[in-house]
């Protein structure tokens, strides 16, 4: 029984992982009918960066995250003014798979560069928001910033959920991605919405970065990992319902785990991606790519 309990709070843990990030990548899809592949990458910025403030510039703990995580704002701003302003807004750009993928896929790659110029190849961790050894019940074992990842993930995924169902301007974004023309004939500003929501989720990728790093660490190529992570997630949500990737990610997490407890380390994440592709070939409906493209 322990070794199962262990098992699913490992699995928990990596599945918030999951979650968090196919959550970013949902909502703002929902909204621009874009696929956020710098996701990752902004979860890096985080880590690596409050870490690089606090142990090389000696800035309080507190007040590193919150210029990392301004930083990162400034950086997804900054891309959607001087990129997705013009390839959208004004229609300077390639559209279908180009705009579905490569945009921020580009910025994927910048961000990867800059990050190694800056930083280097060492591993980085922010330190610990709630530090201590892992708590103990019996013979489970649950490290604390995975608690507060999962407790992140939780929260995230629910927000984002009653954001886009229960407010006005959740709404307003949502009818940005059934119809930019539609949403704009009725006075929705969709640039507003997109930018909004993309800084939304570049900050909040960021601060899972600084919640996750002290169990991993972060390395400047830690960012397309992750961000492929949250893409299974957020695509076995349809890509638009954020709360569902929280979900997704968590049962992916388990799933992970316990077969990797019960059945092969070594092939674990073999056997996972198997499983999932078998449910593809079965339903692929599940994916929801008929409302995608509707």
């Amino acid at each position: 029984m322990s070794e199962f309990l262990n098992l699913l709070a490992a699995g928990l843990t990596s599945g918030a992982i999951y979650g968090i990030l196919g959550a970013c990548l949902a909502v703002w899809f929902r909204v621009c009918n874009v696929l956020n592949l710098a996701v990752g990458d902004f979860a890096m910025l985080g880590a690596i960066g409050t870490a690089v403030l606090v142990q090389n510039d000696d800035i309080p703990f507190v007040a590193a995250i919150v210029v990392d995580l301004v930083a990162v704002g400034v950086v997804a701003w900054l891309f959607d003014r001087l990129v997705l302003h013009f390839a959208f807004d004004r229609r300077a750009g390639g559209h279908g798979i180009v705009s579905v993928f490569f945009y921020t896929f580009g910025l994927s790659l910048v961000i990867e560069g800059a990050a190694r110029a800056l930083f280097g190849t060492d591993v980085h961790s922010a330190p610990a928001i709630w530090s201590g050894p892992a708590l103990t019940i019996a013979d489970f074992h649950v490290q604390r910033a995975g608690i507060l990842v999962i407790a992140l993930a939780a929260v995230s995924g629910l927000a984002l959920w009653a954001y886009l169902h229960f407010t006005v301007s959740g709404r307003a974004a949502s009818a940005c991605g059934e119809s930019v023309l539609g949403s704009r004939i009725v006075g929705i500003d969709s640039a507003l919405f997109r930018r909004r929501i993309f800084i939304m989720t570049a900050v909040l990728a960021a601060l899972f970065g600084v919640v996750e790093s002290p169990l991993t660490g972060f390395t400047y190529q830690s960012g397309p990992t992750i961000s492929l992570i949250g893409v299974v997630a957020a695509g076995f949500a349809a890509f638009r319902r954020p709360g569902r990737a929280v979900v997704v990610g968590l049962v992916l997490g388990v799933a992970e785990a316990m077969l990797g407890g019960y059945v092969s380390t070594e092939y674990n994440d073999v056997l996972l991606y198997a499983i999932l592709f078998v449910i593809l070939i079965v339903q692929p409906e599940i994916l929801g790519l008929s409302a995608v493209l509707a």
